[in-house]
């Protein structure tokens, strides 16, 4: 990676974004300071048993995750061993939860470099296997449009949501075949990126570049597999924290929710202020008092905080820079 120091203005802008959603969590907290009583006993009387089976489901989880990238990758020219993938994508997930939008995890990208994989593969199966993971969602957000549309009225919110899965969509497509990749390259980029960027372009190869990555058919639907049973893996976990409460919720709402807050997490490290905005939004309404919500949302905290657990000691054990490699 580069040693270039980025300059005061992006880093102001940096810390800014980072400093945006605990300022955020400050206020709601303020807001609702006397629902924290009820949010601490909530918690102290938590039941441990579905939390325990939380704990341990992460594993499957990170398991599942691998194998998806690893696949991506192999289309890509990339033969990165499973446990390799697994590795480097635990580290990715480690540092994407301490970074907004979780833009970290493309580290995992630099430690296939390191590892001697090319950097170019290793950036796009980060971005292809992010795609998978907001077209399932985009999914679980049509599945509860009626329970969107008490909060978002109008059709521009469908319109959003269409537009999300469409261009996933063709993303995926261009992936796939060279026709469409070539059309979409020869009668319409050409005109809207400037001569001078595309004559950069060519001086680079970069086309050339390009077309040694496609996903074949067959990787795309396993693929889109074992994002739907990793995603029902994260479901179920998320799931298992309203018996620890005490609590329930319909499926038709838990799972767009569920969407929703994972969305409105992206704005934020670990989600934090962003994702109890949204759990208060969408709970409240539903007889749930401020400090049940805000006690959920701690558990989920806690969820994304075992991320972090368990990628410390990988990242201790493996720091980027090592110049080492994980056999498969």
């Amino acid at each position: 990676m580069s040693d270039k120091k980025p300059s005061p203005g992006r880093l102001l802008l940096r810390w800014l974004l980072r400093l945006l959603g605990p300022a955020l969590l400050v206020y709601i907290l303020w807001q609702n300071a006397d629902q924290l009583d009820l949010a601490w006993q909530t918690l102290r009387n938590v039941h441990w048993p579905p939390l325990i089976a939380v704990i341990f489901l992460v594993i499957p989880f990170i398991l599942l995750k691998g194998w998806r990238w690893q696949i991506i990758l192999r289309d890509l020219g990339q033969q990165v061993p499973w446990a390799q993938a697994t590795l480097y994508y635990a580290l990715g997930i480690f540092v994407g939860t301490a970074t907004p939008g979780q833009a970290g995890d493309t580290i995992k990208a630099w430690y296939l470099k390191e590892a001697g994989y090319d950097l170019g593969a290793g950036l796009l199966s980060s971005v292809i296997d992010r795609l998978f993971d907001l077209f399932i969602t985009g999914l679980l957000l049509l599945s509860g449009l009626y329970l969107l549309w008490q909060y978002f009225p109008g059709a521009t919110l469908v319109l959003l949501l269409l537009g999300l899965l469409g261009g996933i969509g063709l993303a995926l497509s261009l992936l796939l075949s060279r026709r469409w990749r070539d059309l979409l390259i020869d009668r319409v980029l050409r005109y809207l990126i400037p001569e001078r960027i595309r004559q950069v372009l060519r001086e680079h190869e970069a086309r050339a570049y390009l077309d040694r990555f496609f996903l074949r058919w067959p990787s795309l639907l396993l693929c889109l597999a074992i994002s739907l049973v990793s995603f029902a893996t994260t479901l179920f976990r998320l799931w298992l924290l309203l018996p620890a409460l005490g609590k329930s919720l319909p499926l038709t709402t838990f799972l767009p929710t569920m969407a929703i807050m994972y969305l409105g997490s992206l704005a934020s490290v670990a989600g934090l202020g962003t994702r109890e905005a949204v759990l208060l939004a969408v709970l409240t309404p539903l007889g749930w008092q401020e400090g049940e919500v805000l006690s959920f949302s701690a558990l989920v905290l806690c969820v994304s905080l075992e991320n972090l657990l368990l990628g410390l000691p990988l990242y201790w054990l493996k720091p980027l820079g090592t110049g080492r490699t994980v056999e498969g």
